[in-house]
């Protein structure tokens, strides 16, 4: 659904980091957590194609975008103002399934955390462990086990280093994860392996959003001669299980 949208809230977050809320009741309705919104995101100059972001939290008729300055166009929307409007198109995409009364992990890298947010906020009656990865203490919110890369906040590494044993210390039995490719991948991996149900939010550039564009096609398990087809992360996923992907190496 196209429309132009009132920015009803702005709150700059440490470093780079902001929150922007739109209103808009009838979207506001039909948002689900792991969809995401096409972001306009500049006012006729380049870039023109507009930015996916995914939804960060929804607040009765109000929808929360939590943003990261990484270049022209989330620069472009870190100067917007309350009061000003915006051409948004959304929710598009298909949503994490919910479950309930399960162990649930949640591990998220970068700007992988917002979608999850709004996710816990969704599951009924499950105990829910956050694990959350930055290069250092600016990419690091809320979590259970926060990881840095630097060490300057949680423990030094990778979410993945400590994966098995947390999995096994809270007896998990879904996963759901958003992050860099290669994070999803190694969470994946061992998903499989433990034989626990896992749902990866994929990363790809979805520039039309709608599917026409193919420019944000990935693999997924078919029964042919290639073993695969393809499918378009932000019309088919971005929510994919990762018993259907094409796990190779790259």
């Amino acid at each position: 659904m196209y429309k132009k949208c009132l920015i009803t809230a702005f709150e700059e977050l440490k470093a780079d980091y902001f929150v922007l809320m739109i209103e808009d009741s009838a979207l506001a309705q039909v948002s689900e957590p792991g969809q995401f919104f096409n972001l306009s995101c500049s006012d006729g100059d380049i870039p023109r194609l507009k930015k996916p972001i995914s939804i960060y939290d929804v607040d009765g008729s109000e929808i929360a975008f939590m943003i990261k300055k990484v270049g022209k166009g989330t620069e472009y929307l870190s100067k917007l103002k309350v009061g000003d409007s915006i051409d948004v198109l959304g929710p598009l995409g298909n949503p994490f399934p919910l479950v309930s009364g399960k162990s649930v992990l949640m591990v998220s890298g970068g700007v992988g955390y917002p979608p999850l947010v709004y996710l816990k906020k969704k599951l009924e009656d499950c105990e829910v462990i956050s694990i959350h990865g930055g290069r250092s203490y600016d990419d690091i919110f809320l979590c259970d086990y926060p990881f840095t890369e630097d060490g300057s906040y949680g423990r030094k590494g990778l979410v993945t280093a400590h994966l098995e044993k947390i999995i096994k210390k809270h007896k998990i039995e879904v996963i759901y994860t958003c992050g860099p490719d290669s994070m999803m991948k190694a969470i994946g991996r061992k998903a499989l392996e433990l034989n626990i149900d896992c749902y990866l939010s994929l990363e790809e550039y979805m520039a039309c959003g709608i599917g026409a564009c193919y420019g944000c096609a990935v693999k997924v398990k078919a029964d042919n001669e290639q073993g695969y087809i393809y499918k378009r992360v932000c019309k088919d996923g971005p929510v994919f299980e990762v018993k259907e992907l094409w796990m190779e190496d790259k």
